[in-house]
């Protein structure tokens, strides 16, 4: 459907997409996912046709669509700002778009009250938007993208103006009516947790580069690299040339990891009870700090030789200073590009 075809870009001297290639296909939602001037908001701004100065090509339905304008391409935006109309009430904002495709009055009334349906704003059609909570915000925009049934649809940051609680939810809420509607849509996050919770892929960006792209599980499972670890959250990470994990990777029969490269200790594979296989790592540690999270307990325990190792548990073993022993799966021992 969607095809990214090697597109650079800069501003100036100042590179901000390096030869990136991905592709989408119909009905699924891919995230752009990655630090602030990574080059993700560059790569939407390019697909949209807002910037037409890159090298590459960008594909949709087997045409290069470099010289098709921004309104003639069919594709829905959606900002963080929602860039709503504050004269306008609920409905008329929704209906802006319709009104432009030339539909008749009734016409535009029964899409305007099936999509307020459809994002949980029924009885909030007169309502003002500026009298609007941010999460209902968030709705409103979202359905007036979806209201002339665009080809594609494209977020923005669309929740990254809400607090953490709302915004788990409506992450939530948005996959559901993205998939409900049909559409195809790329999604552009700085937020991991949001990317798990909306995307069927997720390409991760770093420095104008797709550093990673794959199911949420698999990367989150397999990440490839140091920069992708550690943006996923995944603490564990040490230099293979650190000699505080030189037993460890011995002990699991690890003499040819390549010294200098890096290496991630799974905190997934990381148990206290039912982790005891035959090829399970049996670890002591002492335990540094212990967070209670609701239902886990995060926790910073150190071995011997004083490597520190984060991983969470459902119950907390011992006390803080006390000593426990872990088992570390061989699988959760993962090798990563620099």
């Amino acid at each position: 459907m969607l095809r990214i075809e090697r597109v650079s870009h800069a501003y100036g001297e100042i590179v901000s997409l390096r030869d990136v290639s991905l592709d989408l296909e119909a009905g699924e939602i891919l995230c752009l996912l990655g630090p602030s001037g990574c080059g993700k908001t560059t790569l939407l701004r390019i697909v949209a046709g807002l910037e037409t100065d890159y090298d590459g090509a960008i594909v949709f339905d087997g045409e290069d669509i470099r010289p098709v304008p921004v309104h003639r391409r069919g594709f829905g935006l959606m900002f963080q700002d929602f860039a709503l109309f504050p004269h306008l009430s609920t409905a008329d904002n929704i209906a802006y778009g319709l009104k432009r495709l030339g539909l008749n009055r009734r016409e535009i009334g029964e899409k305007v009250q099936s999509l307020l349906q459809r994002v949980g704003l029924e009885d909030f059609d007169e309502r003002d938007v500026a009298s609007l909570s941010g999460g209902q915000k968030q709705r409103v925009a979202l359905a007036r993208s979806l209201a002339p049934n665009p080809r594609l649809l494209m977020l923005d940051e669309p929740l990254g103006s809400l607090d953490a609680q709302l915004r788990d939810q409506l992450a939530l809420e948005l996959r559901q009516i993205i998939k409900s509607a049909g559409l195809s849509a790329i999604y552009v996050t700085h937020d991991r947790r949001e990317a798990y919770a909306v995307a069927d892929r997720i390409a991760v960006m770093n420095i104008g580069s797709v550093r990673q792209h794959g199911s949420p599980r698999q990367v989150y499972r397999r990440p490839s690299c140091a920069f992708v670890a550690r943006f996923l959250g995944l603490q564990n990470v040490y230099s293979t040339s650190d000699r505080r994990i030189t037993s460890l990777l011995s002990r699991a029969g690890g003499g040819n990891w390549r010294i200098g490269s890096s290496i991630l200790i799974h905190p997934a594979g990381i148990r206290h009870n039912g982790g005891q296989t035959n090829d399970a790592i049996p670890t002591e540690l002492t335990l540094e700090a212990a967070v209670f999270r609701g239902e886990r307990y995060d926790l910073t325990a150190t071995t011997d030789s004083g490597l520190p190792l984060s991983f969470d548990l459902s119950e907390l073993p011992v006390n803080v200073g006390e000593k426990l022993t872990v088992h570390i799966l061989p699988d959760a021992i993962i090798p990563l590009d620099d």
